[in-house]
């Protein structure tokens, strides 16, 4: 962010207590948070129970662009609260910049009471007083669900595309790519595509065999690019494909970026 960017607290909270056995982004969800204009930084998410809890799952989907896409499960244990026992509680770290009027919603297997409590940041540029060379940031979320199966790697074949460039490109801080089904061992393969020619493989990531239940979550990635982001050309494309026929979610965390007029 540039050193005229001005913050705001945006904090979300909800109440979730309806058993939703769902990782497609069906059934009850409670709202958490919306991003703000430019964008909300979710620093991070605390889950606590307000009741006894069994084991279970608390879910954290991102919804928007017209879908819900699963992006972290929280494993819950059994905890039996008391005068001197707190109930269970647990707090994420996230740093998660989440896109304009996009929300993060929250769900939990099991009927029992928990309170998620997001920890936002709003931004904004202090127009006045920015300098002419300052950058300016607007997230930008893009996310799809792949399940058709495509063993190719030279970007033929089925692909789903996660994220398109803004004007003067976009930096992927992140793909999460998070499994909706029990996994068999296989590939999930990131492209970039610059419209016209083949999409090109820039990175592959292995999946095991993962059986998800109410209690054990499903297979979860995430690509950083070592902590420096990818700069990805405006209007090129990050797309995404799957080995074995079984549905993803891949996520995308892009920061547009442009300057002072």
């Amino acid at each position: 962010m540039a050193a005229e960017t001005q913050y705001t607290a945006n904090t979300g909270a909800v109440a979730i207590a309806t058993a939703n056995t769902n990782l497609d982004g069906t059934g009850t969800l409670g709202t958490v948070l919306t991003g703000a204009s430019n964008g909300t930084l979710i620093v991070s998410v605390t889950i606590k129970a307000i009741v006894n809890t069994t084991q279970g799952m608390v879910r954290l989907f991102v919804n928007g662009g017209g879908t819900t896409q699963l992006i972290a499960e929280i494993e819950i244990p059994a905890v039996t609260k008391s005068g001197d026992d707190p109930a269970f509680e647990t707090r994420l770290p996230l740093n998660y910049a989440l896109k304009s009027g996009y929300i993060l919603k929250a769900s939990t297997e099991k009927a029992e009471t928990f309170n998620v409590i997001g920890e936002g940041l709003d931004w904004v540029y202090y127009a006045s007083s920015v300098r002419p060379e300052s950058t300016e940031f607007t997230a930008n979320t893009g996310m799809t669900t792949i399940s058709t199966a495509n063993t190719n790697l030279d970007g033929s074949g089925t692909l789903g595309t996660v994220l398109t460039a803004a004007s003067n490109g976009t930096s992927i801080q992140s793909i999460t790519i998070k499994s909706q089904v029990t996994t068999s061992v296989g590939m999930v393969r990131i492209y970039v595509y610059d419209g016209s020619s083949t999409a090109k493989l820039l990175a592959e990531v292995r999946v095991p065999a993962v059986t998800k239940s109410a209690t054990a979550h499903s297979f979860t990635h995430k690509i950083t690019f070592g902590g420096d982001g990818f700069a990805l050309k405006a209007g090129w494309a990050l797309k995404a494909s799957t080995q074995i026929g079984e549905a993803f979610n891949v996520i995308a965390e892009g920061l547009d970026w442009t300057y002072p007029a």
